[in-house]
């Protein structure tokens, strides 16, 4: 069981986006204001890429790649950015090549997201930037999440954006996040050139 993301492609495309909260979005644009000329962005499980539409609205200028296992979503990307079939946990892409990375909704999905935040780590340059919107289990709309994506079958591995913000850390990075009914945003930058091992959230 386990929700078909192969054969969503097209909903996922047209409603995707609206998942969201509308806080979010001047936050992801915030962060994306930073980032160099011609930056290559990293859209992680991204899907359809609703994310890298949104990237590419506030800068038109970004290298948007999109990465996810399902290539019926990746069907239904934006034209302007490079699709790549990949899981989180073995991406296939240089060390330090983004200076990017985005993750909208797709960390709870990853098999094994401690090391999927490792890939994230080795593949951002130092002083790459990381942004992540996820659900807190524990409060809001994020257990009525939880919930439900237990019974479809998911993974459902979701975490508390303190938990997850000090697994971050012990792999070199620094950030903060903002929370609301159970929804939240994490921004951070990579600090160190060498990842350490990946942390497993508390």
């Amino acid at each position: 069981m386990g929700i078909p993301f192969d054969l969503l492609g097209r909903a996922f495309a047209r409603w995707g986006h609206r998942t969201y909260p509308d806080w979010a979005w001047p936050l992801l644009a915030r962060a994306l204001e930073g980032l160099p000329p011609g930056a290559r962005v990293l859209d992680l499980g991204g899907g359809t890429g609703v994310l890298a539409r949104a990237a590419l609205d506030t800068r038109a200028d970004l290298k948007l790649v999109i990465a996810d296992p399902a290539r019926g979503m990746l069907r239904h990307a934006p034209e302007q950015a490079e699709v790549v079939v990949a899981r989180a946990e073995a991406l296939p892409f240089a060390d330090a090549e983004m200076d990017a990375v985005l993750v909208g909704e797709a960390l709870h999905h990853f098999q094994d997201p401690p090391a999927a935040l490792g890939e994230i780590a080795r593949v951002l340059e130092p002083g790459g930037l990381l942004w992540i919107y996820e659900f807190d289990p524990q409060q809001g709309v994020g257990r009525w999440v939880y919930w439900g994506e237990r019974l479809l079958g998911e993974p459902a591995r979701f975490f508390p954006p303190a938990a997850l913000l000090r697994a971050l850390r012990s792999l070199g990075f620094e950030g903060d996040y903002r929370e609301r009914r159970g929804c939240y945003v994490i921004t951070a930058r990579l600090r160190s050139e060498t990842p350490q091992a990946a942390a497993r959230p508390a």
